[in-house]
């Protein structure tokens, strides 16, 4: 994903705008982003990663999230928080219509004195870096050192005079004329608009008259403008994140957002999201597997245990027939026939034995083995309903972690997934034990007249069913599958059609946070929550309910709900 100097002229419109005169609070960074988290405005997020690269709007919970799986802090860090944090933001530009976004800070250190710095960030694709400049134009520190024997154009190192980049070839948008006879012919040579989109405007141009005066038309508002207004509006060009005034053709795709910074998360944040959640949710479900085997590895050893009962019968009984019969066995005798009268008359033993040990002896080494298998027997009786369960809630959190999309919450799961595998320190073992989240993962969403509560992981199961849902509340999940439990509240009195719509959107949701998603329709139990207990013992997510219907869900009737819809998610201070 990229973005181009069009966009990043209109960012640093938006930065001016919302952004002049906030102060920095706070700076985070990895080894391929920066987040500025400031006190009265979103964070602001910068990307110089060879693959998604660009500055745009961010959240918290995605800044701790990426934080969290930082492999390192870059030197870079260090000097953004000596330098800016606790700055004002002054205001921004582009420099020269390129993709270098330039950003002014001033920080006051008294008796009417104030030092400035300034923010460089080059959006160059695999070259893209971000610099921290003194009053002077000296370079304080960069993300990327570039070495002469690397570029003989330019070395960006701390010490050095910034020098930018080569300046572009071509024709200046400014000095631009759209309403040209040979304009489209001219298109390419124009400095200030990505290449992606002067190929869509030079196709568009081929259209029709009447589509080639529209598209130049908008190109003439942008190059009078620069596209800050509610005109705009934004594409992708095959991962190439765009904004035009009038609506473009040939493969753009629409991007819904309000504003430049807000359409750039799908050029600088997102993709990296993305890839943390892949990462993430793959080694989070490599333990859960793991842990999986593990466990039914010893349900498989109890269940074979438990049909040891029989044999156990057969030790206790050889034990007695050999005290009975004592007088009949010959000394040093390795096996001997005995008898043992039923309900069926009599039945013959061929009974092994010991020819060191006398017969008493040999009675006890069997009663031995009773007692060994018996103990054995009545511990797999007694761990058995547990290792099931604790099955039942690794299946239920490895479905649900499927199912699981954004970071913040994955981030809260990996924390409860750890501590359920045994796995509670760092990557590499290095580092303490991550500390438990005060908050259970789970999701709500606001339906006509009513309020759906979500459980996100086994944690969050729990969550939503025992702490947050009320007695009356509907609570719903897939049946005899692992799933999410669902809370349906009603904020009144529903009319039948209304409670039966909202009672589909909930089943539908239950079908979808559930091991059943991808075999279409699901039957779905409901009842009220005063119906449901917790089963003693069990996992967190562990139930029983009673006074149930049931109804078949379709998993596709919730992805056409929460389409567009995002869900409110819990959220920590930072």
């Amino acid at each position: 994903m990229s973005l181009g100097p069009e966009l990043i002229s209109a960012l640093a419109g938006e930065i001016n705008q919302f952004y002049a005169n906030v102060r920095i609070r706070k700076a985070e960074a990895a080894e391929n982003w920066l987040a500025l988290i400031f006190s009265s405005a979103e964070p602001l997020f910068f990307s110089w990663d060879p693959v998604s690269y660009g500055a745009s709007l961010a959240c918290i919970s995605e800044i701790r999230a990426l934080s969290e799986i930082a492999k390192g802090r870059p030197p870079f860090i260090s000097a953004v928080r000596a330098h800016i944090v606790g700055s004002d933001l002054i205001c921004a530009s582009a420099l020269k219509r390129d993709r270098i976004l330039s950003i002014e800070f001033s920080k006051a250190i008294g008796a009417g004195f104030s030092r400035k710095r300034r923010l460089l960030f080059e959006a160059s694709g695999r070259y893209s870096n971000i610099l921290l400049l003194d009053e002077d134009e000296r370079i304080i520190e960069a993300a990327k050192h570039i070495h002469a024997d690397t570029n003989r154009y330019r070395s960006l190192l701390p010490g050095l005079l910034y020098t930018p980049p080569p300046p572009l070839a071509g024709i200046a948008l400014e000095d631009f004329d759209p309403g040209a006879a040979n304009a489209a012919e001219k298109l390419a040579k124009v400095v200030g608009v990505g290449r992606p989109l002067l190929s869509v405007i030079k196709k568009m141009c081929e259209e029709s008259p009447e589509v080639r005066a529209d598209v130049l038309g908008g190109l003439d508002i942008f190059r009078q403008s620069g596209l800050n207004g509610a005109q705009t509006r934004y594409f992708s060009l095959e991962g190439y994140i765009t904004l035009f005034p009038t609506d473009l053709s040939c493969g753009a795709v629409k991007i819904a957002a309000r504003s430049a910074l807000e359409a750039a998360r799908h050029a600088a944040i997102l993709p990296l999201l993305d890839r943390i959640v892949t990462r993430v949710r793959k080694k989070l479900g490599a333990l859960l597997e793991n842990k999986l085997a593990i466990t039914a590895g010893k349900i498989s050893d109890a269940e074979n245990r438990l049909r040891e009962r029989g044999s156990a019968d057969k030790e206790l009984l050889y034990g007695k027939l050999i005290l009975a019969n004592a007088w009949k066995i010959p000394p040093r005798a390795p096996e001997a026939e005995l008898s043992e009268w039923t309900e069926g008359g009599e039945v013959s033993h061929s009974v092994t034995l010991d020819p060191e040990k006398n017969a008493a002896a040999n009675a006890e080494r069997y009663f031995a083995r009773y007692r060994k298998k018996t103990a054995s027997v009545a511990r797999a009786e007694k761990i058995l309903p547990a290792l099931r369960r604790e099955a039942e809630d690794l299946q239920e959190q490895l479905v649900l972690l499927e199912r699981q999309d954004n970071p913040a919450t994955l981030s809260l799961m990996a924390i409860e997934i750890e501590g359920m595998t045994g796995k509670t320190k760092k990557a590499g073992g290095r580092g303490k034990a991550r500390k438990a989240p005060s908050l259970a993962p789970h999701a709500r969403y606001e339906l006509p007249g009513a309020t759906l509560l979500v459980g996100l992981s086994a944690k969050g199961n729990h969550h939503v069913t025992f702490r947050l849902a009320k007695s009356d509340d509907i609570w719903l999940h897939a049946q005899k599958i692992p799933g999410a439990h669902v809370i349906l509240r009603f904020e009144g009195s529903p009319d039948e059609a209304a409670e039966a719509e909202a009672l589909e959107t909930a089943a539908a949701c239950a079908a979808y946070y559930s091991k059943g998603k991808e075999g279409g329709s699901v039957r779905v139990d409901f009842t009220e929550k005063k119906h449901v207990r917790a089963i003693p013992g069990g996992g967190p997510a562990h139930v029983t309910y009673k006074e149930f219907g049931t109804i078949t869900a379709d998993s596709a009737l919730w992805e056409k709900f929460a389409e567009g819809r995002p869900a409110a998610l819990p959220e920590e201070k930072p």
